[in-house]
C-alpha cells in the first residue's frame, strides 16, 4: 500500500517540533479535602496499573517513532485527522490526558475495570484512530527497517530475525506485506459504505456488520445503523483515539496452553486460545459471562502495539507461529489477522475467512476505557 496521503498532512509534519512532556498538561489527579470512595478506588486502581507511568511511557515512545507530534494550534500533543465532518479540512486531535482518562470512569466502570485487572488486562493502549491507516503502517515499516539495521530485530524469545530484501532493489527492504483489501479501506463509496467497518456484533447477521470509520468518528450512524446508535456511543473514540486495556502477551496462548486467572471474589478467566475461527471468539465474547464487556482488537489497535513493543524491547510480536486476529473489525469481507511471518521475513498484514480456524491463530481482546459496560 502506497502512502499516498493529503498534502496537508506532509505541509503540516515538516513543521512539527519534538514533543516534551514538561510541557504536558499536568498529569496528576486533583487533590481534594476529602476524597470519596469512588476515587480513592480509581487512584489505587490507577496505582495498581501504574497508569501514569505507561501514560508518560506511551506517549514518549509514540513521540520517538513519529506516530505523535507537538499540535501547533493547540500547542498540545496529538496526531493531525481529516476533519470527519469535512473530509477536505484537517483537524488536530491532542492525546487523552492521564487525568481525563480516569475522569470518565464511574464507579460502575471502575468495578469492570478491577476485574479485568484481576484477570490480566494490565496494558494501556492509546490508538489514534483519526490517523490515516498508510501513515500508522508507514511509522510501523520505517521503525522495522530502523531496528533491523541498528542490530535490533528481535524475536520474543530474544533470537535476531531476518528482514525481506526489496524484490527489485537489493539495498533496501521490504518490511511489510500489505494485502490489496486493506487499500483505501476507509474510503466510502458513492453509497457511503467502505471495505472496513469496525466493532460487528455477530459475524453471521448480515444486517448489521459494522460501522463506517466516519461512523465511529462522529458518534453518528447512517440511516441503516440507526438502531445501533446506543452501541455506538459505546464503541465510539474519544476525540479520535480509542483507549483501552489488553492483556500484555507479545505471543498468543496456543490451545491448551491458555492461563487462568481469577479475582477475589472468585470469578475466573481463561486465557482466549488458538485454534478457533473469528465467528468463534466474536460469539464467545458476546456469550460466556467470563468474557463479559471484552471487544476485540483492530487493526489499528495491533499496530499501535507492534509499534510500543518493537520500541521498547526490540521485539516483534506474534511471531511464535500465531497469527492474530483482529475480531473488532471486517475487511473486504473477512477478518483481518496480523502476524511477523518468519518464513516471509516480514510483517504480515492480511484478511482471512470468518469460518477459518488453526493451530497458527488466535485472538486478543481488550477493555474499552471509560469502560464500556454491556456490549
Amino acid at each position: 500500500m502506497s502512502e499516498q496521503l493529503p498534502q496537508q498532512f506532509n505541509q503540516a509534519q515538516e513543521t512539527q517540533p519534538d514533543v516534551s512532556l514538561s510541557g504536558a498538561k499536568d498529569l496528576s489527579l486533583t487533590d481534594t479535602p476529602e476524597k470519596t470512595e469512588h476515587q480513592v478506588k480509581l487512584e489505587a486502581l490507577s496505582e495498581k496499573l501504574q497508569l501514569k507511568v505507561q501514560w508518560e511511557s506511551q506517549v514518549k515512545t509514540l513521540n520517538e517513532t513519529g506516530v505523535i507530534d507537538i499540535l501547533l494550534d493547540c500547542q498540545d500533543i496529538g496526531v493531525l485527522g481529516v476533519d470527519p465532518h469535512d473530509s477536505t479540512k484537517i483537524k488536530e486531535y491532542p492525546i487523552p490526558t492521564y487525568e481525563e482518562i480516569l475522569s470518565q470512569i464511574t464507579p460502575e466502570q471502575l468495578q469492570i475495570l478491577e476485574l479485568k485487572e484481576s484477570q490480566g488486562f494490565t496494558k494501556l493502549l492509546l490508538t489514534p484512530m483519526v490517523l490515516p491507516l498508510e501513515i500508522l503502517i508507514s511509522r510501523y515499516k520505517q521503525l522495522i527497517i530502523k531496528k533491523h539495521k541498528e542490530g535490533k530485530l528481535l524475536s520474543t524469545d530474544g533470537s535476531s530475525l531476518e528482514l525481506k530484501e526489496d524484490d527489485n532493489d537489493s539495498t533496501k527492504f521490504d518490511p511489510i506485506f500489505i494485502w490489496d483489501g486493506y487499500l483505501n479501506c476507509d474510503q466510502e463509496d458513492q453509497d457511503g459504505n467502505t471495505k472496513m467497518t469496525y466493532y460487528p456484533k455477530d459475524f453471521t447477521d448480515p444486517s448489521f456488520k459494522g460501522f463506517t470509520l466516519n461512523e465511529l468518528l462522529t458518534g453518528i450512524t447512517k440511516e441503516k445503523n440507526k438502531q445501533y446508535q446506543a452501541y455506538l456511543n459505546k464503541v465510539k473514540p474519544t476525540n479520535g483515539w480509542s483507549i483501552k486495556l489488553i492483556e500484555n502477551l507479545p505471543d498468543l496462548p496456543a490451545k491448551g496452553q491458555g492461563k487462568t486467572l481469577r479475582h477475589s471474589s472468585g470469578q475466573a478467566r481463561k486465557q482466549l486460545e488458538a485454534n478457533q475461527s473469528p465467528i468463534d471468539y466474536l460469539k464467545k465474547l458476546q456469550e460466556d459471562p467470563q468474557y463479559a464487556n471484552e471487544m476485540g482488537l483492530v487493526i489499528q489497535d495491533w499496530l499501535i502495539y507492534a509499534i510500543i513493543h518493537l520500541q521498547q524491547t526490540n521485539q516483534q510480536i506474534d511471531d511464535q507461529a500465531r497469527a492474530c486476529y483482529l475480531i473488532a473489525s471486517l475487511v473486504s469481507g473477512g477478518a483481518p489477522v496480523c502476524r511477523w511471518d518468519r518464513y516471509g521475513c516480514q510483517a504480515d498484514l492480511s484478511g482471512d475467512n470468518l469460518g477459518v480456524s488453526g493451530s497458527g491463530y488466535g485472538v486478543r481482546s481488550s477493555v474499552m476505557l471509560p469502560q464500556t459496560i454491556g456490549l
